[in-house]
């Protein structure tokens, strides 16, 4: 069962009446059909890691004389920060 479908079966589950369960059916499929839409627009592509590495490339040269380093954590956030800006994401 795919991630989708539990999703949808945890929102809209079986019951006991046949009637209410052909109601869930549709809210259940519309539910699937816009998480698997909403997994496909989130998905990275290959140009996505194109872009990422010429941020972190970019970014590298800047701080290469800064002292101390940012840390891992502050150094990930500015390259999500710039990758943000350049797909214009909130």
């Amino acid at each position: 069962m795919s991630k989708a479908v539990e999703k949808a079966y945890k929102a809209y589950p079986l019951t006991e009446d046949n009637r209410l369960n052909h109601e869930r059916n549709a809210k259940r499929l519309g539910f699937q059909q816009g998480y698997e839409q909403a997994e496909k627009d989130l998905e990275l592509t290959w140009e996505d890691i194109s872009t990422i590495r010429q941020i972190m490339f970019d970014y590298n040269r800047t701080i290469r004389n800064e002292m101390p380093l940012p840390s891992n954590e502050n150094y990930c956030k500015e390259v999500l920060k710039r990758f943000k800006e350049i797909k214009k994401i909130d």
